[in-house]
């Protein structure tokens, strides 16, 4: 005979199931997709001596698609105000001249901050190199996460004493562009959670019934 499962355990079986698709349908790769919106950042200044990680400043960068090209525009606003009291909002120019290559540029001058190629080999996407910020070094930009990245600068040249200077962003989000499991996931994986646990103490309300169109339960068989 087919077994029924009790409406509380396909309802488990088909949360599970879409909180897996909405992880796994992840669009491939864009830098461009990837860094467009607003970014709140962090810096860091590391010791290599002791390892010991000191806030240095903070701000936010936001970007936005350039008309008629495939670049991004927009500006570094850092948290502290200029002199006058106003807010300093920097330009950047981020150049594409393929899907994930180009160059991060800032200032109205348009200086060159670093060329960027991202890769990956099974692991999170990465780029590497030249960097010619204030301090001249070498930098390594990881893609954490779809809302996280950090910049790892190693000035030249490197001491033993010296300093690593590291850039931590997360995503600014808002509702409409946060995904289902964003919105819903932490909801869902709650109910889940309540339902086995609810079964485990062995919760009539967690077991199909006979009246519910499951097995008779052994207090219904008595009365049969």
């Amino acid at each position: 005979p087919q077994t029924m499962l009790s409406p509380y355990t396909s309802f488990v079986i088909a949360a599970l199931s879409l909180l897996t698709q909405a992880q796994d349908s992840s669009p491939k790769f864009s830098f461009k997709n990837y860094l467009s919106g607003e970014w709140n950042v962090e810096r860091f200044a590391v010791t290599m001596a002791t390892s010991e990680m000191t806030p240095v400043s903070s701000g936010a960068y936001e970007f936005e698609p350039e008309k008629d090209s495939e670049n991004l525009v927009g500006f570094w606003s850092p948290s502290e105000a200029g002199e006058d009291g106003e807010v300093v909002k920097d330009p950047v120019l981020v150049e594409f001249d393929a899907l994930n290559t180009g160059s991060f540029k800032i200032g109205e001058d348009n200086d060159l901050l670093f060329n960027f190629y991202f890769q990956h080999f099974n692991g999170p996407w990465i780029s590497h190199g030249e960097w010619n910020g204030v301090s001249d070094g070498f930098y390594q930009f990881n893609v954490v996460a779809s809302d996280k990245f950090t910049i790892t600068v190693f000035t030249h040249p490197m001491k033993e004493d010296g300093e690593v200077i590291l850039f931590s962003a997360s995503r600014v989000k808002n509702a409409s562009e946060k995904t289902f499991f964003e919105k819903y996931g932490s909801t869902m994986m709650m109910v889940v959670f309540f339902l086995l646990f609810q079964r485990m103490k062995g919760d009539p309300r967690g077991q199909a019934g006979g009246g519910a169109g499951g097995e008779p339960t052994v207090e219904e068989k008595k009365n049969q």
